[in-house]
């Protein structure tokens, strides 16, 4: 049980740390719930996830052995990449999310959209996320990847849920306190990232 609760408390953490990163899909979000006068997070997330839940896919089933066999690896590679979305999120400037022009009337779609074209996607998959995913398959098998994915959702409609009804509620307020939040979890990614470091050069040295 404490098991369980610790992968999708760390799911839900390193997902929360992504989702907080203003990037395509905040600012779709924020742009769809300005557009219709209401929250769409909840649907934005659904597109968002059905991408994700495709590249998982491919992952556990058609590379399955890299992630059983590639641990150092995968964890010297994600590790720094952590690190690096860490100090960014910790030295941010950024204060507001710059809206653009959307390209779909659909919120469903817009989440599909904007994941598939965000640049971060392919790199945080490839390194973080598939690191995050073997924790999960070390500490509970299979059952631990739905876990550290669940709570990865999880925080997603958590954040975009939130972002999008403060839109709604509080347009000229868009996103209250996002510069401290952005830096605080950005503390906790960089530890992260660290842990993935050691982790891979403790298997190095041993």
């Amino acid at each position: 049980m404490i098991e369980a609760l610790g992968l999708i408390s760390l799911g839900f953490m390193v997902g929360l740390s992504g989702a907080a990163i203003p990037g395509p899909l905040l600012a779709f979000t924020v742009y769809d719930a300005t557009k219709k006068g209401k929250a769409t997070g909840h649907l934005v997330i659904f597109g968002h996830i059905i991408w994700e839940l495709l590249i998982i896919l491919v992952i556990l089933f058609g590379f399955g052995w890299v992630i059983l066999q590639g641990r150092t690896v995968i964890y010297s590679l994600g590790g720094p990449v952590l690190i690096l979305m860490g100090l960014g999120m910790i030295m941010s400037h950024v204060s507001k999310v710059e809206l653009r022009t959307s390209r779909t009337d659909s919120s469903l779609i817009g989440g599909v959209f904007y994941t598939a074209f965000n640049p971060t996607q392919p790199i945080w998959w490839a390194t973080a996320g598939l690191a995050l995913l073997l924790k999960g398959l070390e500490v509970m098998s299979m059952l631990g990847v739905v876990l550290v994915t669940a709570g990865h959702w999880l925080s997603d409609f958590v954040y975009y849920i939130f972002i999008s009804v403060m839109v709604h509620r509080h347009r000229r307020v868009i996103i209250p306190h996002q510069l401290l939040l952005s830096r605080a979890l950005g503390v906790f990614l960089t530890l992260l990232g660290g842990y993935f470091v050691v982790d891979a050069l403790s298997s190095i040295i041993l």
